[in-house]
């Protein structure tokens, strides 16, 4: 495992020097700029901010190794990039998932319930509305930005959706449309 990351942080398969930037996402939502120096017996060694740090690997919920721009476009390689968070979108962990969400002026506040007993990996966008109580009332997995044509995925998107409760508003609409983003 450190000889493929070392390779991951340094070098491809050619030999030829990468330039690296890593994301490492805490399990509480925190995002951290920086370079994995290593990773050894369940620590992972960080540059962060100019200061070296020691991470508990059980405290992280994923870690993303992306090349610069300028190394990218030297080796012919395409960007691969995240969905663009929306202003507004919440995050939440529920589980080991992280997942994100956007209905206006509303929280949740019972996380949904995710399970994926497969290695099936892929994001699946849920259209939802949910009622002034917080309830949901339709889940539709599959809308714009999914990446997975998974049936299971799809399915147990949408269970973890109707699963989630909001914040109770007796004052808001009876019915107000959103969406909800879990990554499998």
């Amino acid at each position: 495992m450190r000889i493929l990351l070392s390779c991951l942080l340094i070098c491809t398969l050619d030999g030829s020097l990468l330039y690296a930037q890593h994301t490492v996402v805490m399990k509480s939502g925190e995002k951290m700029n920086g370079k994995v120096e290593s990773l050894n017996n369940g620590i992972i060694v960080f540059q962060y901010k100019g200061n070296t740090m020691k991470i508990n690997t059980g405290d992280v919920y994923s870690i993303n190794f992306s090349e610069s721009v300028a190394a990218k476009a030297n080796q012919g390689m395409e960007s691969i990039s995240a969905a663009p968070r929306e202003i507004g979108e919440k995050q939440i962990t529920a589980g080991s998932y992280m997942v994100r969400y956007k209905v206006a002026d509303r929280v949740i506040a019972k996380p949904p319930r995710i399970d994926n007993l497969t290695q099936e990996k892929g994001t699946v966008v849920v259209a939802i509305s949910i009622d002034k109580y917080g309830h949901v009332l339709k889940a539709e997995p599959g809308a714009e930005g999914t990446t997975t044509q998974s049936g299971y995925l799809k399915t147990k998107a949408k269970q973890a959706a109707e699963s989630a409760l909001f914040n109770n508003v007796p004052t808001a609409p009876t019915e107000q449309s959103g969406y909800m983003i879990i990554v499998f």
